[in-house]
């Protein structure tokens, strides 16, 4: 028996899952998420600013003595699209090396694989031949679909949600034409992507769906057990975008069951999962809570079996 702890560190937020590891089962201890915008400004100056390197490194630190009280055997960091895309990404990473923590930057190749991986490996969805994972994250949106838990197809995408909110949507609400440019944005980028065959199920990963599915269940309290496995159609995922981008941030950011800190992207994100389903053909999609640091899991696991 072991303890394994992984971080995401991501352009919007840093995540944290502790699970606890014996033969082949998996048992989670902790989950955490902090919104630190790492990447804030990042489209503007391509290094990352002093401020949100700050914030991320103060998170960190208070994540780092979490993995301590739980006295974790391994600790494992993944890095993506904004230390893939910043300058000085280094500099944060000798800062992290500093807390005696080592983060591997991964590539939105692997970050996609690691993605699918968390859903193809889930009990809850291993009814299905099928599966396709889409995760839109603050810097990329990856897309992975595979067959019988074995990878067929994967791409990352330049597509995440505070990368296109600061790019593309520079009034508060947003307007009309900001909205259309956008949905252009994802369009054009996935012109090579099939779209959905029959059988194929979509499940969405990452904090965009957690909130949306929080949203529309109006949920006050944080449910995880409503949220995982939730469903929500093509419909829905549109009637959440057009309530978010008709609001301002400081009325977003008191709608039930999202977390206010995500407020300022969320109405973005909510717009590249609607661009996408339409692109793909979607009808509904399935949300999961776990992403690639339960991809990692699975692979450590797999590598470290008794």
């Amino acid at each position: 028996m072991y303890r394994l702890a992984v971080f995401d560190i991501g352009t919007n937020s840093i995540l944290l899952t502790i699970v606890e590891v014996q033969g082949g089962e998996i048992r989670s201890l902790c989950e955490r998420s902090r919104i630190t915008r790492l990447g804030e400004g990042l489209n503007k100056t391509g290094i990352l600013g002093e401020i949100p390197q700050q914030r991320s490194l103060d998170a960190l630190k208070h994540l780092l003595d979490e993995v301590r009280d739980y006295r974790a055997d391994f600790t494992i960091a993944a890095g993506t699209e904004v230390l893939r895309r910043a300058g000085n990404a280094q500099v944060f990473l000798q800062a992290c090396e500093q807390m005696g923590l080592h983060v591997e930057v991964i590539s939105g190749e692997r970050e996609a694989y690691l993605s699918y991986l968390s859903v193809a490996k889930d009990p809850l969805f291993a009814g299905y031949t099928h599966l396709t994972m889409l995760d839109v994250g603050g810097g990329s949106t990856e897309i992975s679909r595979g067959h019988n838990g074995s990878l067929t197809r994967s791409h990352s995408y330049p597509l995440g949600a505070v990368r296109l909110t600061e790019a593309l949507l520079h009034t508060d609400p947003p307007t009309t034409d900001e909205i259309h440019h956008l949905q252009e944005e994802v369009r054009a980028h996935l012109r090579d992507e099939p779209p959905l065959q029959t059988g194929e199920y979509l499940v969405g990963v990452g904090g965009t769906f957690v909130n949306l599915a929080s949203l529309h269940g109006q949920y006050t309290d944080f449910l995880p057990d409503r949220v995982h496995g939730a469903v929500l159609t093509a419909e829905q995922v549109q009637a959440l975008a057009n309530l978010l981008c008709a609001l301002p941030l400081e009325e977003r950011r008191r709608l039930p069951g999202i977390e206010p800190e995500r407020a300022p992207v969320l109405h973005t994100g909510a717009c590249i999962v609607h661009a996408v389903m339409q692109c793909l053909g979607a009808h509904q999609l399935a949300v999961s809570m776990r992403g690639l640091r339960w991809g990692l899991i699975y692979e450590f696991a797999a590598s470290h079996r008794d």
